[in-house]
């Protein structure tokens, strides 16, 4: 055999090395990526019915919440209706009154001795109206006899009209110095609580400056705030829940009396009132509170349960069960009914599709599923599922 030939038979088996190499290589992966396949292959997840729901229209009730602020429905700031000295002040910060007590006064020393001269003052105004009388009855005999022309009449009786007019403005001026004597003395006008004492004894006010604030704690109601929005939603009657700041964790009943028409500048809300109990005076004007309204809209909404909502505000999701595989689906949640345990499905799912409506963990994107049993019916579907551990050991 020459070398060439040689050469040719070495190259020949070579290659069949390579080739049969080659064979049994793919063979062996092919052997290995099926024995791995079986290795991680798992059995459908079993579901029942309880543990699945659908999309299905709700009539839903949410929760209104409302920032506000406690008040008294009767409360007055008891002011001077004169200039003057105070001269004693008979209730301080914190103390009960009634109606028409007396809390103030004021020194009437100077109002008095203007009372006597203005008492004098009419005295002689009177005593003045006595003569001009007497001259104008003269004058009306002797004008009838010729005695005296009808100017003199005349001018007799214009004096005592201009007499009767002083008399009066004198009488006037009395009573008006009587009601500040009676102004002297300051009364409670409404029962409650001196919530602030003003004045001291010894000072000197001037007209309609603030003595004593008074509130009446027996009826409070909340002032809150809400936006126009959701006005359109609330009507008087309506029943309302108060969470008031350090008062404990009840909730005080209460009811929407009021309803403000226009909103506050700068803020554009709208005041609404609501008014409710004190029970044992344990609560105060002033106080922070919440408001919460409970809103029932007119029309159903496609909804689920709360139960089967997953992920953080903004970002939910839930679990369906598609074509015998799970699947993970992005969806956007309107408002919910935490009472019912009940929450609106604005997009991302189509009604008639399974939903896993409860927990469940160790759960992934096309890992086989089913529900066992027979389909659900239209009565199950709105059906909270409780919590469950996953059937994926």
């Amino acid at each position: 055999m020459t070398r060439r030939a040689k050469w040719w038979t070495l190259l020949g088996v070579l290659g069949l090395t390579v080739i049969v190499g080659v064979s049994a290589f793919a063979a062996y992966r092919r052997k290995a990526e099926e024995d791995s396949a079986k290795k991680v292959e798992r059995p459908a997840l079993e579901f029942t019915q309880r543990d699945v729901v659908q999309l299905r229209p709700q009539r839903l009730s949410y929760q209104l919440t409302l920032p506000g602020t406690v008040q008294a429905v009767s409360q007055a700031t008891v002011r001077a209706k004169l200039a003057a000295e105070v001269k004693r002040v008979h209730v301080r910060e914190g103390e009960r009154v009634t109606a028409g007590q007396i809390v103030a006064e004021f020194d009437t020393a100077q109002i008095r001795a203007q009372l006597a001269e203005r008492a004098a003052a009419l005295e002689s105004a009177n005593a003045q109206l006595r003569m001009t009388q007497r001259t104008r009855q003269t004058n009306a005999q002797l004008v009838k006899q010729n005695f005296i022309s009808q100017n003199a009449f005349d001018s007799a009786d214009s004096a005592n009209d201009a007499q009767i007019a002083a008399v009066a403005v004198a009488r006037a001026q009395l009573e008006q110095t009587q009601i500040m004597l009676n102004d002297a003395v300051v009364r409670a006008p409404i029962p409650g609580i001196v919530a602030k004492r003003f004045v001291q004894p010894g000072e000197k006010v001037g007209f309609d400056a603030p003595l004593l604030a008074i509130v009446d704690l027996s009826q409070l109601e909340v002032q809150a705030q809400a936006a126009v929005a959701d006005v359109f939603r609330i009507r008087t009657g309506m029943p309302a829940e108060v969470l008031v700041e350090g008062a404990g964790e009840g909730k005080i009943g209460g009811r929407v009396e009021r309803i403000n028409p226009s909103a506050e500048t700068g803020t554009r809300t709208i005041n609404l009132y609501v008014s409710i109990r004190n029970e044992a005076a344990r609560l105060r004007t002033g106080m922070f509170a919440r408001v919460v309204l409970t809103i029932a809209p007119e029309n159903e909404a496609p909804a689920l349960p709360l139960a089967a909502l997953r992920g953080d505000e903004g970002q939910h999701h839930i679990w369906v069960i598609a074509e015998g595989k799970l699947a993970q689906r992005t969806v956007s949640a309107g408002a919910r009914d935490e009472r019912a345990g009940l929450v609106e499905i604005v997009s991302g799912l189509k009604p008639g599709e399974w939903v896993l409506a409860s927990k469940f963990d160790n759960l992934k994107d096309g890992l086989a599923a089913r529900v066992s049993g027979e389909r659900l019916g239209a009565g199950s579907s709105n059906r909270v599922a409780p919590d469950a551990a996953a059937r994926t050991n």
